[in-house]
């Protein structure tokens, strides 16, 4: 699915130093985090049918962190308590890969953002004019093929099955019987990034798997995270918390007044086993919440790319026009660049995030650059449209520990 949108006593695990914002602060309490979390489980499990929530909280870089966990990684009752050991599926948190991929290629020489698809894969005529950064930044107008009856058949009827990228891609391309909707200015589909991860693999002769590895999971340590093209290892699959579908909403290729989604066979279903080979590059990745803080650590400074490249990944259109942007306002609060979202957030103000979901989880992190504090929580669920509410950890944990006000 795109990124849009019992009561289990609490387990947790908590690796912290205690820590203070400066010689004149309070020290911040580990006890603060792992409260809010447990909050958080106790109050939404029902709500959004979880069992478990990890967090990691770096407070500056390279450090120090606080690490909670609260609940357990699956509904029965043998299952084990969310830990340091716990892995979730990032959902398209995990399209910052595939643009670091493609940044590092334009740095080397392999590509430019502005070559079109018509250079790179002719076998998409009616996509030739749309570049590769209109992809990255989801300007394309290509349809996204994970919103499609026939991908909610794949889901249901063959769970298991690995599908190639050039399947799932063709569920998007226009035919004489296949005439999904095109759109203008910005509209989200994962569509784009299996396109991008194409155009990569054709400029190096290297499977996308293998960039993933060479170009982010090994240069920055990622040591829990894991890329697959198809099945994850059983070695890996035993570390992924259980993940459940509770979301009857409809597709967004279903009519407008529709009451019973496509989806509607996955209800209540654990995709824990289920290949994740239908995201791939638009979100396929595997890993827990001190990876993603250290990853996204890594981009939000600067480490990751050349300064070009940097300034390109985070050149923001708006999602309301389209139109690139400089800044955000009240009247244009929602920004988005290249697998990078940046938003508004309340009285918290304007802040790099984003929340990737898959079929039965959640990763969601959020950068306070202000107070060098990036936070990331996961959980193991897609719940119905209007139930999710995993912000509301974010918030809970930055309240817990964030500097006071000056005077």
């Amino acid at each position: 699915m795109a990124c849009a949108r019992a009561l289990l006593s609490a387990c947790m695990g908590i690796i912290a130093s205690i820590l203070a914002f400066g010689a004149e602060a309070e020290p911040i309490s580990p006890e603060k985090v792992q409260a809010a979390l447990e909050r958080w489980l106790a109050e939404r499990a029902p709500l959004e049918k979880v069992t478990g929530i990890a967090a990691y909280l770096s407070l500056g870089d390279p450090g120090p962190a606080i690490e909670a966990f609260a609940g357990t990684t699956g509904r029965a009752p043998s299952a084990r308590p969310i830990g340091q050991d716990t892995l979730f599926q990032m959902g398209s948190t995990s399209k910052s890969f595939t643009a670091a991929v493609i940044l590092k290629l334009e740095a080397a020489d392999k590509l430019l953002l502005d070559d079109t698809i018509g250079r790179w894969l002719p076998e998409y005529p009616a996509w030739k004019d749309v570049s590769i950064r209109r992809l990255l930044n989801m300007t394309s107008g290509i349809p996204n093929y994970s919103e499609t009856e026939a991908m909610s058949r794949l889901w249901a009827d063959e769970p298991h099955r690995d599908l190639s990228t050039e399947e799932l891609v063709r569920l998007a391309y226009p035919t004489s019987s296949n005439r999904l909707p095109v759109t203008t200015g910005y509209h989200y589909s994962n569509t784009n990034y299996l396109l991008a991860s194409m155009i990569a693999e054709k400029a190096t002769g290297k499977t996308f798997q293998e960039l993933v590895h060479e170009l982010v999971i090994e240069p920055f340590g990622l040591h829990s995270t894991f890329y697959e093209s198809g099945t994850y290892p059983e070695a890996v699959i035993r570390r992924l918390a259980h993940g459940y579908f509770e979301n009857p909403a409809c597709t967004e290729y279903q009519p407008k007044d529709c009451t019973v989604s496509w989806n509607l066979p996955l209800m209540g279903r654990d995709m824990r086993a289920m290949s994740s080979s239908w995201t791939q590059a638009a979100g396929g990745a595997i890993s827990n919440a001190r990876d993603v803080s250290r990853w996204m650590r890594a981009v939000f400074s600067g480490r990751v790319v050349p300064e070009k490249q940097q300034g390109e990944w985070l050149q923001m259109v708006s999602t309301r026009t389209g139109e690139p942007i400089a800044g955000l306002t009240a009247e244009d609060p929602r920004g988005f660049s290249l697998g990078l979202a940046r938003a508004i957030l309340g009285p918290a103000g304007s802040h790099w995030f984003y929340e990737g979901e898959t079929l039965g989880y959640r990763t969601l992190y959020v950068w306070f650059a202000e107070d060098d504090i990036l936070i990331t929580v996961q959980t193991n669920s897609q719940p119905a449209d209007g139930m999710d509410r995993l912000h509301d950890a974010v918030t809970a944990i930055y309240e817990a520990v964030r500097p006071p006000a000056s005077p």
